[in-house]
């Protein structure tokens, strides 16, 4: 993976700028509400519905992230795996490396020290999402100007890998694995969605 992020990166712990309101212990083994401060607990459930989807020309419509009880919701700009395909393991790492393919990005490789088990149920399920706060992106750039939106989304951004679980809840997964994606061109930009996600 590379390491020579623009200033948008998303590191592993949602410490990079798409996520700058955001502790480094949010995203952590332990999802615990009580570090929120009083301003973000704000319930509105109508905006979080797992089914609300923002297309690029409204991605400053996404709700801001929150905790909703032990569930995160965080608004993603996400991308489906489609090819999960295990080209190599060494069980005494442990060390499993996938090639992978994924709606809108560059085909990757990713090393982990665990193995996916059961990839064919898996694929459909994963995503590999890019954390999306429109109120701390909007004081780094102007994100009503098409031009330099699309040049920052096109950078290289550290990816969180979820998991699909049951009644449209998901995992982070991997979360000890530094993720490297990027787009792959402006085309795939324009017709990425921010989508809800909810994480236990």
């Amino acid at each position: 993976t590379s390491r020579g992020l623009s200033s948008f990166e998303i590191p592993c712990n949602l410490c990079g700028s798409l996520a700058t309101s955001f502790p480094p212990q949010y995203l952590g083994h332990s999802l615990t509400p009580t570090i929120i401060t009083p301003a973000v607990w704000r319930p509105t459930p109508d905006s979080y519905s797992p089914g609300d989807v923002y297309d690029f020309h409204s991605f400053t419509r996404a709700p801001l992230p929150r905790f909703l009880g032990r569930c995160l919701i965080l608004p993603c700009i996400a991308h489906r795996i489609t090819v999960a395909q295990l080209t190599d393991e060494d069980p005494s790492a442990p060390s499993y490396t996938y090639k992978i393919q994924a709606s809108g990005l560059r085909p990757l490789v990713i090393t982990l020290p665990q193995k996916m088990e059961n990839m064919a149920t898996f694929q459909g399920a994963l995503q590999l999402v890019r954390p999306w706060n429109s109120k701390g992106q909007s004081a780094i750039i102007d994100t009503t100007n098409e031009e330099q939106l699309l040049s920052a989304l096109g950078k290289p951004f550290h990816a969180l890998l979820l998991t699909e679980l049951l009644h449209s809840e998901y995992k982070r997964i991997a979360s000890s694995t530094l993720i490297t994606v990027q787009p792959i061109d402006s085309a795939s930009i324009l017709q990425s969605k921010v989508r809800i996600f909810n994480i236990v």
